[in-house]
């Protein structure tokens, strides 16, 4: 039995941010240039374009690494905003208000893109889910999540850790 009271919110939308992407670029970029040799005569020195390729990777590997989230510790009542660089995590421990209360919400909006000339300008109705965790005076945070599932297991979890108390508090919520 897990009697840890620990919840780790990761960014979903890290996988496609830019520097994440860049690091997926270089290394198919440095995968290629170590196979190029095979299929392509001539050209640069064999040590040279090993070099090339093992740095491309390298440099691709470490830039995927790169993500974010957040730790909530909900027995020492604090929270962690943090950078994932190569599995260490970089932040720091806060404060947060005790949480009572969790609640599912969903939010459906018009999502448009801008027509920049390099993306594909894609519109239409989009949902998110939030896990909107509340203290006893106001909302404290919400959680975004773009699943329905991965939104009703993390509600699930934390309505646990929270041993929600939304009877005592919020009287109306019943």
């Amino acid at each position: 039995m897990n009697t840890s009271k620990i919840f780790h919110y990761g960014n979903s939308s890290a996988a496609t941010s830019g520097p994440r992407v860049l690091g997926f670029i270089l290394l198919g970029a440095g995968l290629l240039v170590l196979l190029s040799p095979w299929f392509m005569q001539g050209g640069s020195s064999l040590q040279k374009t090993i070099l090339v390729g093992v740095g491309a990777g390298l440099i691709g590997l470490v830039l995927l690494t790169l993500s974010s989230g957040i730790l909530f510790d909900f027995q020492e009542n604090r929270v962690k905003w943090y950078q994932n660089f190569l599995g260490m995590k970089f932040g720091n421990w806060e404060p947060m208000p005790p949480i009572l209360h969790a609640e599912l919400i969903h939010h459906t909006f018009q999502s448009k893109n801008t027509p920049n000339g390099i993306t594909p300008t894609m519109s239409g109705q989009k949902t998110v889910y939030k896990c909107v965790l509340r203290s006893e005076k106001a909302v404290f945070l919400s959680l975004d999540f773009s699943q329905e599932k991965g939104a009703i297991q993390a509600m699930e979890e934390l309505q646990q850790l929270i041993g929600d108390k939304a009877d005592q508090v919020f009287p109306s919520k019943k």
